[in-house]
């Protein structure tokens, strides 16, 4: 912390008008393990400062690995030079104000897992592979096991100082399944904040096991038909939607960059009533969840979208000041050697008060469409295009048989006004996502939603 509060109090004598100090320590582990042979398994000790310096209404960045006073001095010298550069070229720009903290937080942990050897967690990654390939003998498996503690400490020339340790595991697993020259596979993953103990609730046999069923499930499946249909998606889906078509589009600095479907929207209807995204990095326990963000900024929870109408974006203290909006708290940063940028935590769609059942009982003819498979975002153009890992046909109001290979695809501001009913039900799912070379642990989900007209690609 003295070290931090030094390089803070030398940047504001070189001039900075903002200077950022944000010094990081963490213990990594990362295992894989194909068909049950271990094929890398990593620990890791890595520790680093990240410096911002905001001068003349412009930002010079830069990092070192190396924590004592030559180095930092060295650090802080070319983000200086850096921003002094770059404000000949700048526009001027104020920072949102934000509210000075001084503070210390720490995950609950019971089992930290730099305590934990590397035998034990590779012994509980074999297991849930091995679980996967008793389903049958034509199944193929890839599994990986990552965990992370870091310490992270924030100190600003507004006068803020943070302490703040993190935990979290992460296991995701591919099942394939082989048949008479057809690949299909499925994929589940489950990830938690918190030590070693939060092994024992994920439950990844089981979770491995199902994943191979499903495979082989999928052999034996239809290919999907193509053409508009009336579609109800599961919560992963809905999920993707609202973080891959939604949520980036309303992240401030893309908005401000001209790159966001949603820019100049605020206030405007962009979907139906039963329609309501939320970004909420609160949530104990889950995986986009933090108490500050990387500015020190108190994290919240944020109404993007509400029965239809867009209420605001995600902002960091620079979009914030640049379009007179509230800070928000999501300014993250993968690690100390990068800035923080715009990010979403736990981003899902709000549940409705139907049930499934009511759903499905007046489509005719329509697919059930469930699980993540990725896909692609234009944000700047709204346009979308979603794989599903399972899919079944819907008729007259009955779940029938099961489908493979089906996509869905469309404009996603029509899509928004096409969605006519939303369940109470409610899941959440893992991820990590990518943006601007940076990987960061985030949350979406939703209830099970019923879209209308959605455009299908399949075989069939």
């Amino acid at each position: 912390m003295d070290l931090m509060l030094w390089v803070v109090s030398k940047g504001s004598e070189l001039g900075g008008e903002y200077v950022e100090a944000r010094y990081q320590k963490f213990h990594s582990t990362s295992i894989e393990i194909r068909d049950g042979k271990i094929v890398s398994a990593a620990p890791g000790i890595e520790q680093g400062v990240a410096i911002r310096v905001l001068l003349n209404g412009a930002w010079g960045f830069s990092t070192t690995n190396n924590i004592d006073k030559r180095s930092l001095e060295n650090a802080l010298n070319i983000a200086t030079k850096m921003a002094k550069q770059a404000s000949k070229d700048s526009e001027k720009m104020n920072l949102a104000p934000s509210n000075v903290v001084i503070d210390e937080v720490k995950t609950p942990v019971k089992e930290p897992l730099e305590e934990v050897s590397i035998e034990e967690k590779m012994k509980f990654l074999l297991k849930a592979d091995e679980a996967a390939r008793k389903i049958s003998p034509n199944i193929k498996t890839t599994s990986n096991y990552d965990d992370y503690t870091e310490t992270k400490i924030i100190c600003t020339s507004d006068g803020t100082q943070l302490e703040m340790r993190n935990s979290w595991v992460y296991w995701g697993m591919w099942a394939y399944a082989r048949e008479a020259g057809l690949i299909q596979s499925y994929r589940d993953r489950y990830a938690m904040l918190g030590g070693f103990e939060v092994t024992e609730r994920m439950k990844v046999e089981e979770r491995s096991m199902e994943a191979a069923r499903k495979a082989m499930e999928l052999l034996k499946a239809k290919p999907a038909p193509g053409g508009k249909f009336t579609v109800v998606i599961d919560g992963a889906l809905s999920g993707l939607m609202a973080h891959e078509a939604i949520g980036h589009a309303s992240e401030a600095d893309g908005v401000l960059r001209g790159t966001s479907i949603l820019r100049g929207k605020l206030g405007e209807k962009i979907g139906s009533e039963h329609v309501t995204l939320i970004d909420d990095a609160t949530i104990p326990e889950r995986f986009g969840t933090d108490v500050y963000d990387d500015e020190g900024i108190k994290t919240q929870r944020k109404v993007i979208i509400q029965r239809g109408i867009l209420k605001g974006y995600l902002t960091n203290r620079e979009a914030a000041g640049k379009m007179s909006l509230p800070v928000t708290g999501n300014a993250r940063a993968q690690d100390y050697r990068f800035p923080p940028i715009v990010r979403m935590t736990n981003t899902f769609f709000q549940p409705g008060d139907m049930s499934f059942e009511e759903l499905i009982e007046d489509i005719k003819y329509g697919i059930y469409a469930k699980g993540g498979r990725g896909g692609q975002v234009s944000p700047a153009e709204g346009i979308f295009q979603f794989g599903a890992q399972e899919a079944y046909l819907i008729v007259n109001g009955e779940i029938k048989e099961k489908l493979r290979d089906f996509s869905m695809s469309g404009f996603i501001l029509e899509t928004l006004k096409n969605v006519t009913g939303v369940a109470k039900d409610f899941d959440i799912y893992p991820s990590f996502c990518g943006k601007m070379g940076q990987s960061m642990r985030t949350t979406c989900g939703g209830p099970h939603m019923r879209i209308e007209n959605m455009m299908v690609g399949g075989r069939g």
